[in-house]
């Protein structure tokens, strides 16, 4: 019986032979496989005859055992035949199609006990890769691949084991080794090696929607490490029987792999002959669990080694925090931050304990002398301890706790309870030590009044300008690190979207806030002869150079101590993530940073390209800075010759704006809804281009002071300004929306919009300031936002370092939507100030308080 089948097989076959013989070679071999594949299944089936056609059948397979599955996974063609998907090393060329790829055909000679048959002959049925491993591999070269999971695959366990012959000689030494056994273990199907190939990336979906990462799980890889064992169970009882059931499924527990394994991560450029399929080169992160014994250089070399079916690839790097090389215990930077970190932490500690001390012997000294007042007076007291007298002498008790009311402005809170010289007299020393104290900055900070020489509404300004920041940085991070960064080109097209890109004007309400306070602080202190100590016997050019180099001394110190910690910390942190992360750091400051972190100390980053920049964001700081010292000039000037300083003013404005229209239209810049960063390092950061800004803040700031927050106006030109004001701003942030500019008008855009926003700025500040700003002032005033806006500048200087804290520690790329988005943002700001909270007290606020006592109008220390 089983001759006359095998006979009529074969009979077919020649049949199907004559017939393909005009369709070329390439029909032929496949009709072959197949044929041979056949024959292989009925011989088996009939007498259990060992063949030797294809390779060798198990010996000790049962005589009557059935075949309940072919012996090939099973694709359909064009017309319908039938084959096996695979893959093969080399590359040979077909010249019956231009469609043919050089791919290996891939045979299983253990039959299956699952049986999968299609339901029609045209639809294919995928191998299923976590659970069938080809044992033997024959090479084909004229299979045509089908399904997007076929087109792009690059390497994995099915590709390491058909390739492993020529992959083997691109590697060495014990990683060759240890692959060896990895090999061997796929292809027995053993647990450990199905997890490193499950632990592995691929492409699971998305690939059209943005999807760049596939990570695979460095977690299941990492685990693979350790030894698991199943928990033996005693309570037998539903619920727990349920979690038993999952932790099997799981298959957390059993034996790892024969020797150590790591995560690799690897990037790679990636491209196609077939353009209608890939039509740009792709930038993929491919994660892939491997022995841990070869070098990021050898999976390099290992993966280039590899052939893949249809995609081109190109190993740009590869990233493994395993192989991480770096140890921060080693680094200077991190053991300065340290040393600096524990000095801070005494000071803050002692100084904290001597302020406790301080206060309560200030207290119980007043309280002595109000006893002995109020007994030698007989009045009745109240709310004190009783007091006796015996033998002509006061017997008393102190109650040093009694709260100091917060309310209060710092002036009477500073005056209540100041040392004086009949009780405590302080040295210097003593009160440099006390600015370290945590009780007494975090009064300050937290004190629900202001100052007589500030504006309540800036502190409104500050912090809605900071949440707007923190809002689009946080976009720009998720979108980086995304699976799905196609949606914001969804997302762009949406009118709502525009509140996000248009977060850069949020920059210049504190370009026009520091013109403003700088401007009206410095002619109020002038006016109050404050600035004669300085002055006062010398002349005018020394004089001013003195008031010079005293403003830049001030800020100088005043911006540095945070700004110093933290340029450490960005350092350490980013060299940390380099070597330890699964994905790339978002920028290069673990380079630049080293090398370059002077001019970040000189506030001059800004004039250099944006490529040697250390930690990015200081931009502002630095642009400030800049700013800051010509104004100082322009207001030293106007003391004498007002006039000359107003023109210089108006130079500097028209200058600007003439500038960034000109870089603008140079450079063709278009300014869009989709990137507003764009020639970043020409027009964005410079400060040529953004001094428009603060010089309108400066001339809001003598505005306030000529005026003395006293301008009356009607309801008409109130409510006309007002409008003016708000259709300006709703232009700005939405005018874009759709928009299309031709090379003048984008000019004139970048030119003049930044100076626009700031004008807008001005008239809220002034209007608010003098009595016309209704619910906008009461909103913007409120005493609530008065601690985040001090600790605004720390703020600014924390929150991308938390950003990238998150990003870097993530294990798998993050899936977009606005819900998501949305609680990353308000995480992100609460633990941002949060820190910015702690940088403060540790660093800011004790050098205000020194600046303070080293300052003509000295303030005594609250106690």
């Amino acid at each position: 019986m089983s001759r006359l089948v095998i006979i009529l097989v074969l009979s077919a076959a020649c049949v199907f032979c004559n017939e393909a013989n005009d369709k070329g070679s390439a029909r032929e071999e496949k009709l072959r496989s197949a044929l041979i594949d056949a024959f292989q299944n009925i011989k088996k089936a009939s007498d259990g005859l060992e063949d030797d056609l294809i390779g060798s059948v198990n010996p000790n397979s049962s005589r009557n055992e059935k075949v309940k599955e072919d012996s090939f996974d099973l694709f359909a063609d064009e017309d319908g035949l039938s084959f096996s998907e695979g893959f093969e090393k080399e590359s040979r060329t077909t010249s019956s199609t231009e469609k043919s790829h050089n791919v290996q055909h891939i045979k299983t000679i253990k039959a299956e006990k699952t049986t999968l048959i299609p339901k029609d002959k045209s639809e294919p049925i995928r191998p299923n890769n976590e659970t069938r491993i080809p044992m033997k591999l024959e090479i084909s070269n004229d299979t045509d691949l089908i399904g997007l999971e076929s087109l792009l695959r690059i390497i994995d366990g099915e590709i390491l084991v058909a390739q492993w012959s020529s992959l083997r000689n691109t590697v060495e030494g014990q990683c060759r080794d240890d692959l060896q056994e990895y090999v061997d273990g796929l292809k027995d199907r053993t647990l450990w090696a199905l997890k490193m190939e499950d632990a592995s990336g691929r492409y699971t979906s998305m690939f059209y929607w943005g999807n760049n990462y596939w990570t695979g799980s460095a977690e299941l890889c990492q685990i693979l490490n350790e030894q698991h064992t199943p928990r033996s169970i005693s309570n037998r009882s539903s619920g727990s029987q349920i979690f038993n059931d999952w932790r099997q499924d799981v298959s957390m527990s059993g034996l790892g792999p024969p020797f150590d394994t790591a995560f690799y991560n690897v990037r790679m450029a990636v491209t196609t002959d077939l353009h209608d399929i890939i039509k740009t080169r792709r930038t993929i992160h491919l994660g892939l669990c491997l022995p841990r014994a070869c070098t990021r250089e050898q999976i390099a070399d290992l993966v280039n080694g590899v052939h893949a079916p249809l995609l081109h690839h190109n190993v740009v790097t590869v990233r493994s925090p395993e192989h991480g090389g770096y140890s921060y215990i080693n680094d200077p930077t991190f053991q300065i931050l340290l040393g600096v970190s524990c000095v801070v932490s005494v000071l803050l500690i002692t100084a904290t304990i001597y302020d406790v001390m301080i206060a309560r012997e200030v207290r119980a000294r007043r309280r002595r002398v109000n006893n002995m007042a109020a007994v030698e007076n007989g009045n009745t007291l109240t709310g004190l301890d009783a007091i006796t007298v015996a033998k002509g002498k006061s017997m008393y008790n102190v109650n040093n706790n009694i709260a100091i009311n917060s309310n209060n402005s710092e002036e009477r809170l500073t005056g209540e309870t100041a040392s004086t010289d009949e009780e405590i007299k302080l040295s210097v020393w003593s009160e440099l030590l006390l600015s370290f104290s945590m009780k007494a900055n975090i009064l300050q900070i937290f004190d629900q009044s202001v100052g007589s020489d500030t504006v309540p509404v800036v502190h409104g300004l500050r912090c809605l300008s900071m949440v707007w920041v923190i809002f689009g940085h946080t976009c720009i991070v998720v979108f980086k690190y995304a699976d799905n960064t196609a949606l914001r080109a969804i997302l762009e097209k949406s009118f709502w979207f525009q509140l996000i890109i248009s977060a850069v004007y949020s920059v210049d309400t504190f370009f026009c806030l520091g013109g403003m306070l700088v401007t009206f602080l410095y002619f109020r202190t002038n006016a109050k002869g404050k600035l004669d100590r300085l002055t006062k016997g010398r002349r005018k050019i020394t004089a001013g150079l003195l008031q010079f180099f005293g403003l830049l001394g001030y800020r100088f110190a005043r911006l540095t101590a945070p700004y110093l910690f933290m340029l450490g910390v960005v350092e350490v942190t980013m060299k940390w993530f380099a070597h330890n992360a699964v994905f790339e750091p978002p920028a290069l400051d673990h380079e630049t940073c080293p090398r370059y972190w002077w001019r970040n100390l000189l506030y001059i980053n800004t004039l250099f390209p944006v490529d040697q920049m250390c930690m990015l964001w200081s931009w502002y700081l630095s642009d400030d800075t800049q700013f800051y010292a010509v104004s100082a000039i322009l207001l030293i000037l106007a003391t004498s010759h007002f006039k000359l300083s107003v023109i210089l003013t108006g130079v500097f404005f028209v200058s600007s704006l003439f500038t960034t229209g000109y870089v603008s239209w140079s450079s063709e810049h278009i300014p869009n809804s989709e990137d507003p960063f764009t020639q970043f390092d020409k027009i964005y950061d410079k400060p040529w281009t953004r001094l428009g800004p603060y010089l309108v803040g400066m001339a809001t700031g003598w505005i306030l002071f000529k005026t003395n927050l006293k301008i009356r106006m009607g309801r008409v030109w109130a409510g006309a300004g007002w409008a003016a004001c708000a259709g300006t701003l709703l232009l700005l942030v939405f005018g874009l929306y759709r928009a299309e500019l031709g090379a003048a008008s984008a000019a004139a855009h970048s030119a003049l919009s930044h100076s626009l926003w700031a004008a807008c700025v001005a008239w809220v500040i002034v209007a608010c300031s003098t009595g016309y700003g209704g619910w906008v002032r009461t909103l913007l005033s409120a005493p609530v936002l008065y601690p985040f806006s001090r600790v605004t500048y720390c703020a600014y200087l924390v929150h991308p370092v938390v950003l990238r804290y998150v990003a870097m520690h993530l294990t798998h790329p993050i899936h977009l939507g606005e819900m998501l988005v949305f609680v990353l943002f308000l995480g992100l700001t609460v633990i941002s100030y949060f820190l910015a909270f702690i940088i403060s007290v540790a660093f800011e606020a004790p050098i205000v308080t020194m600046l303070k006592i080293v300052s003509p109008q000295k303030k005594p220390h609250r106690v």
